[in-house]
């Protein structure tokens, strides 16, 4: 994963950044940012990254990794003010695989073994494997740490959340904890991609008791692998489609992460941060961004040129956008009548520079998988029209998406742009 593009998020991480907010984006705020901490918890070096980059940013982060003979269990308390997350890791190894075959039926409370005068699906069990893993993050007091942390701090919030077994796991931690006396108000449960973890019985006895709102994509077969075994699952339920250009499985939790950026912005949300003092002043002007139409489809268009526009604006303090944002076209056709027309336009408009960028997102030849390379070229122009940096930015889809992978080059492109506008 791509550093720079957890870069462009992770200030996202201050909490609720703006002022006066809808209902509707405080709830996706708080979803993005679960989302995000979700992909922290993996092993992987682009998560350990985001770790750190959480913690450069005043979060403090306690690693509650446990491993015993049923559970490897990886889970991280990321706290900051009134907000606690208790972020689980999905399935990464072989140990956490055999975590989710564990799929029998179990009391749910060891102390109230199964009726045997009554059907087994009337009753209260839960899956084995994330009942084992809830258990292990759990174990060694923390259940009772959260429950004493929350009563010293009655402002705090504790939410919990995981990707596919982490969430699944969560949500069984929520059960546990809400048994423990944590109040529906002060629990909070976000999930991606989550199982079910119980019977209809458990589920119907939880339903009003639990905070917990479950995301899941269109077409991810994992989240529904427990129903056929007589599994059901409850809570808010909030349905996302993955991009259509995008070859990745829509289990994974960058198509996740996508998706819930996009349902960020839809709510009214950005990218951008008003915190940042130190932008660069130089008048520019931004012209339309030049894309390959036969490259990005019609619903990708708006959001991934916000997203872009919003990583120029934490960089640049003076900039005037051209309307409309973007022009689709044929990428051979662009270059002289619209570079003539966007340098009189930045000049008109009193600006010192005029900044042209073309995006495109080719499939890459013999790329079994459907992988493309996103590319973003940049040119600026002085005010006279002569060129004075050209440059080039680019990734594959391998581990991004199209979005994330835009997103990544335009950060790149900000950090050299940025030299120039400083003469």
């Amino acid at each position: 994963m791509k550093k720079i593009f957890l870069t462009a998020i992770i200030f996202l991480l201050s909490f609720g950044k703006c002022a006066a907010q809808t209902p509707e984006l405080a709830a996706a705020e708080i979803r993005l940012i679960c989302a995000i901490c979700s992909l922290g918890a993996y092993s992987d070096e682009g998560s350990s990254s985001l770790r750190s980059m959480l913690t450069a940013n005043g979060w403090q982060i306690e690693t509650l990794s446990k491993k015993n003979n049923v559970a490897d269990a990886k889970a991280y308390l990321v706290s900051k003010g009134n907000v606690k997350i208790l972020t689980v890791s999905g399935t990464e190894n072989l140990k956490d695989l055999e975590v989710d075959l564990r799929a029998e039926r179990v009391p749910y409370n060891d102390d109230v073994p199964f009726d045997p005068n009554e059907k087994v699906e009337n009753q209260l069990f839960v899956h084995k494997g994330f009942s084992d893993y809830a258990d292990v993050v759990l174990g060694d007091g923390l259940a009772e740490r959260l429950k004493t942390l929350l009563a010293e701090n009655p402002n705090a919030i504790l939410y919990l959340t995981g990707h596919s077994l982490g969430g699944s796991a969560a949500i069984v931690m929520g059960l546990r904890l809400s048994d423990a006396g944590i109040s529906k108000d002060r629990l909070k449960i976000i999930t991606f991609a989550s199982p079910a973890v119980g019977s209809r019985a458990l589920a119907e006895s939880y339903e009003d008791k639990l905070d917990l709102t479950r995301v899941v994509m269109k077409g991810d077969i994992v989240k529904k692998s427990m129903n056929a075994l007589g599994y059901v699952d409850f809570g808010n339920v909030i349905k996302y489609e993955a991009p259509g250009n995008d070859h990745h499985s829509e289990h994974k939790m960058i198509v996740y992460l996508d998706s819930v950026i996009r349902d960020y912005y839809k709510a009214g949300g950005n990218l951008q941060d008003e915190d940042i003092k130190d932008k660069i002043a130089a008048p520019v002007y931004v012209a339309p961004v030049l894309y390959d139409e036969s490259h990005l489809k019609n619903s990708d268009e708006e959001v991934i040129f916000n997203v872009l526009n919003d990583s120029l604006e934490n960089y640049f303090g003076q900039l005037i956008f051209a309307e409309p944002r973007s022009i689709a076209g044929n990428a051979k056709d662009f270059m002289e009548p619209e570079v003539d027309a966007f340098i009189n336009a930045g000049k008109n408009a009193g600006c010192k520079y005029v900044l042209i960028r073309i995006l495109s997102a080719k499939k890459i030849r013999d790329a079994s998988s459907g992988e493309r390379h996103v590319t973003l070229e940049e040119m600026i122009f002085d005010a006279n029209g002569f060129l004075v940096s050209m440059q080039t930015a680019g990734t594959s889809t391998e581990n991004l998406t199209l979005l994330e992978a835009a997103l990544s080059a335009q950060e790149t492109l900000n950090e050299s742009a940025a030299e120039v506008f400083k003469k």
